[in-house]
């Protein structure tokens, strides 16, 4: 058993509650154990000096501090028990002072120790107050020496030099240990609040970190309730213009007409919502991959074909050029990644324009490219282009809406599939984005 758990064996459950109080508790003990330890050798000390009031007393001051110890195991406040250990050592300390020649004893001196102890053990109060009365018991011997009182001197006088030399150095050894025992425990005390308040700092930083988080959040879930509110009211408002227009006419031609605008109109509203949905998705890490083997010239052609309805609304011509090459990446992803830069093409571009998509492909990557003849991107508006809701000066031509989320699922979606994407500010005319894929060993040229 160490000492620290000699010490805690003293202790009642109850202060481990309080860490305060632990700490008070734990000081006590300590100091307890080590004068009884300290006035079981000064035992021997009066023994061999035939002070036999001083051998009594020493026993009584071993037995007592041990006791004094102990009751800390009770729910006796500790601030009783610290005074108590005080005035042990102090009426031992001037019974033994008065019997041994008062001012002129070598245990005087020792009555110094008794505030002392006072302070380091119970309080700084209790520290003045035991001051005090050991300022007035000094004052006393002093006035008993100056009216020439002779106070009994009961240890063995013919060997004075020999007491003076053993019990003064007592006072600074014990004075010494129960320093040390106090600074000790303060210093772990300190230690372990410095750890404590680095932690509180750690989690100040966490919380701090996770309110941004949590704000940002909120805001974003704001911006898409304005963006649902804003963008799906016109769509849904012509929805319901157009049908009831549709109940009114008679025309087989006119109703086609009709119920294509609607279904155009609730395309556009669909897209609005796949791609909130689509972008919580992913912020929420749920996207599952389903690697495959694929000819990206093929896909290119699908997307193109998905959006040529769009293209032909402003008879735009999207030409693909370039090799087959292959790349081993999730279908579902690489076509929503091509939609969308080909819907942002074609909707950022005049009528009657060309969009083109080029393919080039060597042994290490495939990169594909979409460049429209619109109005471009402003380079001070570049490192916007990839963040959520973003809204740049250019419009789109043909009033189609946008919802600023496009650009920043096609980048997460490039991230997850093992691409990356960016925009080509050195292209010659309108806006250049290039989709680049680790290349597949099954590559083969046209």
């Amino acid at each position: 058993m160490n000492f620290s758990k000699l010490v805690d064996f003293f202790i009642h459950p109850s202060y481990h509650k309080d860490t305060l109080e632990l700490r008070k508790a734990r000081l006590f003990v300590r100091s307890a154990l080590l004068t009884s330890l300290f006035s079981n050798s000064y035992i021997w000390f009066s023994v061999l000096f035939e002070f036999e009031l001083a051998v009594y007393l020493m026993i009584f001051n071993v037995l007592g501090f041990i006791c004094l110890a102990l009751l800390v195991k009770t729910r006796i406040p500790i601030l009783l028990i610290a005074n108590l250990y005080v005035l042990v050592g102090a009426t031992a300390v001037i019974l033994l002072a008065y019997y041994s020649g008062g001012v002129w004893s070598a245990l005087y001196p020792w009555i110094i120790s008794i505030p002392v102890l006072a302070l380091l053990v119970v309080n700084r109060m209790y520290g003045i107050i035991w001051g005090i009365l050991s300022f007035i018991v000094m004052l006393w011997f002093g006035w008993l020496a100056i009216k020439g009182v002779e106070l009994p001197t009961q240890y063995n006088t013919e060997m004075k030099t020999e007491w003076f030399v053993s019990v003064l150095p007592g006072l600074l050894l014990i004075i010494l240990v129960i320093s040390v025992v106090f600074e000790s425990v303060q210093t772990k005390a300190l230690n372990d609040l410095n750890i404590k308040n680095q932690q509180l700092e750690e989690q100040k930083e966490t919380i701090a970190d996770q309110s941004k988080k949590l704000e940002k959040l909120i805001d974003d879930k704001d911006h898409i309730i304005r963006i649902l509110a804003h963008d799906l009211k016109n769509p849904l408002a012509n929805i319901t213009t157009i049908s009831n227009i549709l109940k009114e006419e008679r025309e087989l031609d006119q109703q086609r007409k009709f119920i294509a605008m609607i279904e155009k109109v609730s395309a556009q509203a669909q897209g609005l919502v796949n791609n909130v949905l689509d972008m919580a998705t992913m912020d929420q890490g749920a996207i599952r991959l389903i690697p495959e083997v694929l000819d990206v010239k093929k896909v290119v052609q699908g997307a193109v074909e998905t959006m040529s309805e769009q293209a032909k609304q402003k008879d735009i011509k999207i030409t693909v050029t370039g090799p087959v090459a292959m790349v081993n990446t999730d279908r579902t992803y690489l076509l929503l990644i091509l939609e969308n830069l080909i819907s942002n093409a074609l909707k950022f571009s005049p009528q009657s324009t060309k969009v083109e998509i080029s393919i080039a492909a060597d042994d290490h990557k495939v990169q594909i490219k979409v460049m429209d003849e619109g109005p471009g991107i402003k380079p001070e508006e570049e490192d916007q282009l990839f963040e959520k809701f973003s809204k740049l000066s250019a419009r789109p031509t043909g009033q189609e809406s946008s919802s600023g989320l496009g650009l920043s699922l096609v980048k997460r979606y490039s991230e997850e599939i093992g691409g990356k994407v960016w925009y080509d500010r050195d292209a010659s005319k309108g806006a250049t984005f290039v989709l680049e894929l680790p290349s597949s060993k099954h590559s083969v040229d046209q």
